[in-house]
């Protein structure tokens, strides 16, 4: 599976002149929005400005923002425990998901969630969920809304190589097939669920592979290639959206951190995968590092112009940070808030949910 850098950054190149220069830009604005703000959040957890561990999202920006860029506004997403990347991506604010993560006020579910349960139904996003596999039911209980009332909205579930394994994964896409749901099922196959490698607990060459039980289609692709996320994505939900029939795409790709923020704490000298392991997917198939390469070899965007984008979100990450540290926690007596469901709900999208 290890790809050369020419060879990862050829594969990228190849035909950007003919795109879009506003969405290949947007490709690379998205990917380092949520690279920094990554880099950020785990800065603030080792600071003790975050409570409760967090689970990072670097080296996988090219799955979220494929993906979100390949779906419209109306689409719905379901997520995982590691989603800040999938809610960034699909339009979340910014200062609010930084606030959310520090328990404040100001966050986007007013500091009740965190940073495994945001939340904007606005936005189509149903959420991230600390229960493995539990976004594949999300996703196809969105979609069977859908198909009822007939609109052409498409939902995803991110799911990970892990989940792949749950029993109500294999129960879902089953009943998505059988009924016909306009669901596309996206595994993201990072290569370990928490300390175990897919490796040794995934049977089968491809988890795509499963898809064809369910009679689906299935495919597995480079999920550090942006384009062909974005690609493979685009082509899947129209597919799903004019046919009704649920999709299986499985993009392999590479968690820099630990599965948690004190990951390296707990292990201590009992690690899981060698640096060497990690330091290879950095160097040679790091999503960021190799779609700008490819950028300016193609001479599609300069290293002024890329710098300047860089420039720009450390900048918009920052000040989220600060916005963060300077709100109030919500006060202790009003605790029990947002704790059963009600029609005030900020933002309760359409009566329909």
């Amino acid at each position: 599976m290890s790809q050369d850098v020419p060879e990862q950054v050829r594969s990228q190149q190849a035909g950007l002149s003919d795109r879009d220069p506003d969405l290949l830009r947007r490709m690379y604005r998205m990917m380092r929005e949520i690279r920094e703000f990554e880099h950020t959040a785990s800065e603030l957890s080792s600071a003790g400005e975050i409570p409760g561990p967090i689970h990072l999202y670097l080296g996988q920006e090219a799955v979220a923002t494929g993906v979100s860029l390949a779906l419209g506004d109306d689409d719905v997403i379901a997520s995982t425990h590691r989603g800040h990347g999938h809610v960034l991506a699909k339009g979340a604010d910014i200062d609010g998901m930084m606030a959310e993560l520090a328990g404040k006020e100001t966050g986007l579910n007013s500091g009740r969630g965190g940073s495994m349960h945001m939340v904007d139904f606005s936005l189509g996003i149903f959420g991230c969920n600390a229960i493995v596999g539990a976004s594949v039911p999300h996703a196809a209980g969105a979609a069977f809304s859908s198909k009822l009332d007939g609109d052409d909205r498409v939902s995803v579930s991110f799911f990970g190589d892990g989940a792949s394994n749950q029993g109500v994964v294999h129960e879902t896409m089953n009943m998505a097939a059988i009924w016909d749901l306009p669901v596309v099922f996206l595994c993201e196959n990072n290569q370990y669920g928490v300390s175990t490698s897919q490796e040794d607990a995934v049977a089968g060459d491809r988890i795509s592979d499963r898809a064809a039980s369910y009679d689906m289609a299935g495919e597995t692709i480079n999920g550090q290639n942006v384009l062909e996320v974005y690609d493979t994505v685009r082509e899947a939900v129209e597919t799903t959206r004019e046919t009704s029939r649920p999709r299986l795409v499985e993009c392999e790709t590479y968690r820099y951190e630990g599965h948690f923020s004190g990951e390296k704490d707990l292990l201590r000298d009992r690690p899981y995968r060698d640096e060497a392991e990690i330091e290879r997917w950095r160097d040679e198939r790091d999503p960021i590092d190799t779609f700008r390469q490819a950028l300016v070899a193609a001479d599609v965007l300069d290293e002024e112009t890329l710098d300047g984008i860089d420039a720009d979100v450390e900048a918009r990450i920052e000040d989220a940070a600060e916005f963060a540290l300077e709100s109030d926690y919500p006060p202790g007596d009003r605790a029990p808030e947002y704790t059963y469901a009600e029609q005030s709900y900020p933002d309760f999208p359409a009566e329909k949910y």
